[in-house]
């Protein structure tokens, strides 16, 4: 599952931005633009969350959560699987990390995590991509699904990443 997840990342990274017919979005909080591909359905954000969409048929969820703070990358991978373990009313050991990684976004080294929550015998899968810098601010890309919708679920998540642009 990993190595699927992994790969099907890597490839969107490599190859779908050209082809997208997408909308572009651009933050009002942290300089950062990306285009969301036109099957994503915009959504409601709260607080945090500027950009909201999920798939027409709710199998697929993606959110862009920004905020002018800067977090050091361990107290953010934190304060994620703490946020996890609260959204859940569960233990720590509720969340299952299925790997962590660093993935080269528009030049920036952009940490992902991905973990699962338990979901009445139907687990989640969260890929969270967190970024922070001073100058820029933070944030986080989530994509999430059913686990066992997960390689199509980085690939959405990853067609997304790969539009995105910091600015200077």
């Amino acid at each position: 599952m990993l190595k699927q997840t992994f790969i099907g990342v890597a490839a969107a990274l490599l190859v779908a931005a050209p082809a997208l017919a997408c909308t572009d979005i651009a933050s009002k909080t942290v300089n950062l633009t990306a285009c969301v591909d036109t099957e994503w359905v915009p959504a409601e954000g709260k607080g945090a969350q500027e950009f909201v969409f999920a798939t027409a048929d709710q199998n697929f969820g993606l959110q862009v959560i920004t905020e002018t703070g800067v977090v050091a990358a361990q107290a953010f991978h934190d304060a994620i699987i703490s946020n996890a373990v609260a959204a859940i009313n569960g233990a720590a050991d509720d969340v299952k990390i299925i790997s962590e990684r660093v993935e080269n976004i528009d030049g920036k080294p952009v940490n992902v995590l991905e973990y699962t929550i338990p979901n009445n015998g139907n687990p989640v899968l969260f890929q969270n991509f967190y970024y922070s810098q001073p100058g820029f601010g933070s944030m986080q890309i989530l994509g999430y699904s059913l686990e066992s919708d997960g390689n199509t679920a980085a690939y959405k998540t990853g067609v997304f990443a790969s539009t995105i642009k910091f600015g200077e």
